[in-house]
């Protein structure tokens, strides 16, 4: 897509909501409001502009398991899983494609591990791997995820912008999300594509950004969602309302037309500003494959 869509921008309200399960009419971040149409943010990123790019040379690799720090991973077509144990790896210009992790991920940070930059790189979970890439401190960018339960889990300290992260598919019960935080500092995503509907099944699935868990501390401090697409799922944006937040913003970031119930629903204390609905008809989120 070359054109810069026009998003019709409107003030959202925020209405106590409970868990994850569905709500009413009455039960989420809703557009209130007249509003202006201007034009909108850059294109949304897409398989023009994400993964490894067009025409890089890869040399075949199995399963990697980087333990040097400062190692450069750099034009491999990866068929396995990857563990970095080493600070400030980078991976690059890269396919992993893995079905069968040993851990849940494709892409497994090691406790304890920092600096790792993941960029210009495809992580495919092969329709049965449950998690792309987690859990701290690392960074995504440019970097497509699809095929996996849930794209990218967050820790602290994590960064992805400009990202594709879209198609997951559902493993047995869980819940899947294209990004997801039980508890973490510092988290920042920003201009992404999350697109988390799985069309060819007509799975909505559950949410493009999921904040929050049954389980563990509950404990979420500085997170700002900023300029993404966000699309599909029950709620598109759902964050529990049990969650221990602090500094919790989400900024002109614009929303596509499928999900379920709404767009979003969260609790007092999160902020949302400048945020947009697409405009009907407007389907920009059909930057997928197929």
């Amino acid at each position: 897509m070359t054109r810069r869509h026009r998003v019709l921008l409107t003030l959202l309200t925020v209405v106590l909501v409970a868990g994850c399960g569905a709500g009413d009419d009455d039960d989420y971040v809703r557009p209130a409001g007249a509003a202006a149409v201007t034009d909108g943010p850059p294109t949304p990123p897409g398989p023009d502009d994400t993964g490894v790019p067009a025409g890089t040379v890869l040399e075949p690799s199995g399963d990697l398991e980087v333990t040097e720090e400062g190692a450069v991973v750099d034009g491999l077509d990866v068929d396995g899983c990857v563990v970095v144990r080493a600070d400030d790896v980078t991976i690059q210009n890269t396919r992993i494609r893995c079905g069968d992790p040993d851990t849940a991920n494709v892409v497994q940070v090691a406790d304890g591990v920092t600096g790792l930059l993941v960029q210009d790189t495809e992580i495919d979970g092969m329709g049965t791997a449950d998690i792309g890439v987690g859990w701290s401190d690392y960074t995504l960018r440019r970097v497509e995820i699809h095929r996996t339960n849930d794209g990218a889990r967050l820790g602290d300290d994590v960064l992805i912008e400009r990202s594709w992260i879209h198609d997951m598919t559902r493993q047995g019960e869980l819940h899947p999300d294209c990004v997801q935080a039980t508890q973490g500092v510092g988290i920042t995503l920003r201009g992404n594509n999350l697109d988390v509907p799985a069309r060819d099944i007509g799975d909505l699935n559950n949410a493009a950004i999921m904040l929050g868990s049954e389980t563990g501390k509950r404990r979420l401090e500085q997170v700002l969602v900023e300029g993404n697409w966000l699309n599909g799922g029950n709620y598109t944006v759902n964050v529990r309302q049990d969650t221990d937040l602090d500094d919790v913003v989400f900024r002109g970031n614009v929303y596509g037309p499928d999900s379920r119930y709404g767009p979003a629903q969260a609790p007092a204390g999160v902020v949302f500003e400048n945020e947009g609905m697409a405009e009907p008809g407007d389907r920009w989120a059909l930057n997928e494959v197929g």
